[in-house]
């Protein structure tokens, strides 16, 4: 992880939860998508600013180490851009199979383009 971020271009979930929790306790996983035609679901089909996880909460403020998402459902035109330690950006549209694992205190993250049907498996991580 030398930019602060990893790219993996093929690895299932399991080996995905695995390679996870070799980086410290998971302090939440979720799926993220957009499941629902109102309340908070429903608005996670918009573009998200630059960010790390755990800005916009105070129960997991400054806790979050490890970021990582594996694509279980493809589609969408969401992509997910990553900002390296050293500001440069990166641009993936995650498939099936692929994942990214974010160093949460060196990397910001966002979205661009519209979630519709992808999935994605959410870990946090704390060391």
């Amino acid at each position: 992880m030398n930019k602060g971020f990893e790219f993996i271009e093929n690895i299932s979930a399991d080996e995905f939860v695995l390679k996870m929790l070799e980086l410290g306790t998971p302090i939440e996983t979720s799926l993220v998508g957009a499941f629902q035609d109102s309340g908070r679901g429903s608005k996670r089909d918009i573009p998200l600013p630059l960010h790390q996880d755990g800005d916009y909460s105070t129960k997991f403020k400054n806790k979050i180490d490890y970021v990582g998402f594996v694509c279980i459902r493809s589609g969408g035109s969401a992509v997910t851009v990553i900002e390296d330690k050293d500001k440069s950006l990166h641009y993936f549209k995650l498939k099936k199979g692929q994942a990214l694992i974010i160093n949460n205190k060196e990397c910001r993250h966002a979205r661009e383009g519209y979630v519709e049907d992808r999935i994605l498996l959410r870990i946090w991580i704390q060391k």
